[in-house]
């Protein structure tokens, strides 16, 4: 998630409002391909910065200095700070959504589909970053409701993943939950919610692989895995 926002954030020359991209080389992008690569890396540090600062004290000037353009060029971008922030915030959770599916149709079977979905949750670069970002990101929503669509699809695509994931399991023998599918996965985001605080919180001994550990081992437990599924982590 974010954890490639602090990337994109490093201050660097700043640009005016003439935008990117208005000389084509050979071989380079063209006008069109640098400007709308410009607006993704300013989408991608103005959701870092969101993550720092929260919606509420989140401002134009924040973007402009940590991305190293001039607050005209955010302007020519975007109408309005919201509309810039709400933009960064959607496009943040539509990159974990796709993500996450790309893991879910790789030809695996479905204790192997489980670890890698929570390979790619736990592997972030900055996990405490992301799991901060996170976390603000659904306080922000709870206080504004037009950014709770993004974060309720994110919990709705990983659930819808993670529920056909289970049925599979089920149906091949190798997962036999006393409780129903949906149960199983609305436990399972239980764990990685509250381990999502304690990383961000710094809880110690809490680690990437930790995380990643638990979070299986709770996923065992509750699809009681043959022994060859457990295995396979």
């Amino acid at each position: 998630m974010p954890g490639s926002a602090e990337d994109a954030r490093r201050p660097g020359r700043r640009e005016g409002a003439g935008g990117p991209g208005r000389r084509e080389g050979a071989g380079g992008l063209t006008r069109r391909e640098g400007t709308l690569a410009q607006r993704d890396r300013i989408l991608a540090v103005a959701a870092g910065v969101l993550a720092e600062r929260g919606f509420e004290r989140a401002r134009f000037r924040d973007v402009a200095e940590a991305a190293g353009v001039s607050i005209g060029l955010l302007q020519n971008y975007f109408t309005t700070r919201d509309e810039m922030f709400e933009e960064a915030f959607s496009q943040v959770c539509h990159q974990l959504i796709s993500r996450w599916h790309e893991h879910a149709t790789r030809g695996a079977g479905p204790w192997e589909k489980i670890v890698g979905l929570v390979d790619e949750l736990t592997g972030e670069p900055d996990l405490r970053g992301h799991s901060t970002t996170w976390l603000e990101f659904c306080a922000s929503a709870s206080r504004h409701p037009r950014l709770r669509p993004p974060v309720l699809s994110v919990y709705s695509s990983w659930r819808r993943i993670l529920v056909g994931t289970v049925n599979e399991g089920i149906v091949l023998g190798a997962f036999a939950p006393s409780l129903s599918p949906e149960d199983v996965v609305d436990m399972i985001d239980a764990v990685v919610d509250g381990l999502h605080v304690a990383t961000a919180v710094r809880l110690p001994g809490m680690s990437p692989s930790r995380f990643r550990d638990l979070v299986l081992h709770a996923a065992r437990v509750l699809l009681r895995t043959s022994d060859g599924a457990e295995d396979a982590a």
